[in-house]
């Protein structure tokens, strides 16, 4: 690549840019420079950085203001183009998912969300030269792939790889994105399970499986979300009073369900007999219970959905929802 000698006028007085171009001639970035008037009455020019290290026009105008205004108060200097941090963004990111990795089970996944999304357009930049309007059009960018909710969750992610900088004292600075609004989000599921559905449901899993038959049918009477339910201990049923404890791990509480029908609970007794207090109610896990529901929740009610219809495709968390909308079970 070759910078062009030509200085170029932005619209800004006293700040321009010099072209730089490949070796086909074509214009690929450009480098900021400023023209002031010293303690001396002396004209100089002083290079800021390049467009693509995040330096803009509006960046050059603030540093030719804070330049303008010390010489007038007769103040020293600060270096011009002096960087507050040898650190780029995507240094701060290493630093923030080492950390995290080893006490978050989410961090993998989040550092995959930054790479696959994030680092391409700031992660080579200083964190002070990263601006709100960057930010932005990377937000709108965002909406045209994803749901604002997950657009939320990228530019969230940055600015809480700020928060962590600054905490850690590896960067002193205010994040961008506490000027960027967060989209609104609607993700409201608006299709739950009908009684007929609900015994298509349970007829086809116990065709399949015990297992995912009694993870349906306790799902359906106690509202539980799968975690809670794979979760069940023994310990947790009570067969005199028909009600089972549930550990609701998303907010961190505990409440009560009850066993619906006397179907459930003889499956429930005959289960029991041979657990210990400690023994988890399900055979299988978490996982196991995914990977055999999902496929019949979509053979059964998403046929003609698309894939991103999520107010009206059936999920196992619509078997909590229905439970929540007072659908009674049989």
């Amino acid at each position: 690549m070759k910078t062009l000698l030509k200085r170029i006028p932005t619209n800004t007085a006293g700040v321009f840019y010099k072209e730089i171009i490949s070796k086909n001639n074509k214009v690929v970035d450009k480098i900021f420079l400023i023209r002031y008037t010293d303690a001396n009455n002396k004209q100089r020019l002083k290079t800021i950085g390049k467009k693509s290290d995040g330096i803009t026009e509006a960046y050059c105008k603030a540093k030719l203001s804070e330049i303008t205004t010390r010489i007038k108060l007769g103040e020293d200097l600060p270096h011009i183009a002096k960087r507050k941090s040898k650190l780029t963004f995507d240094d701060l990111a290493k630093k923030y998912f080492e950390d995290k990795i080893c006490t978050t089970k989410e961090a993998k996944k989040e550092q995959a969300r930054y790479i696959n999304h994030i680092q391409k357009d700031i992660g080579h930049i200083l964190p002070e030269n990263i601006s709100s309007d960057q930010l932005l059009k990377m937000q709108t960018a965002f909406t045209k792939k994803f749901s604002p909710r997950t657009t939320n969750h990228l530019i969230f992610l940055i600015g809480t790889i700020f928060k962590y900088a600054n905490k850690k004292e590896i960067y002193k600075g205010t994040s961008p994105t506490v000027t960027l609004d967060g989209l609104k989000v609607d993700n409201r599921r608006e299709n739950y399970l009908e009684l007929s559905e609900i015994n298509e449901l349970l007829q086809v899993t116990r065709e399949v499986s015990l297992e995912l038959w009694l993870f349906v049918k306790i799902s359906l009477s106690t509202g539980g979300r799968i975690g809670t339910v794979t979760e069940l201990k023994k310990k947790d049923i009570n067969l005199n009073t028909n009600t089972i404890t549930l550990k609701d791990f998303k907010n961190t509480r505990t409440y009560k369900g009850y066993i619906s029908d006397d179907e459930l609970k003889n499956i429930l007794q005959e289960r029991l007999k041979s657990l210990k207090a400690n023994d988890y109610v399900l055979l299988k896990k978490r996982y196991w219970i995914e990977t055999k529901l999902r496929p019949i929740l979509d053979e059964l009610f998403n046929k003609e959905l698309d894939l991103d219809d999520r107010k009206n495709r059936i999920v196992i968390h619509s078997l909590r929802g229905t439970v929540q909308n007072s659908v009674s079970i049989g």
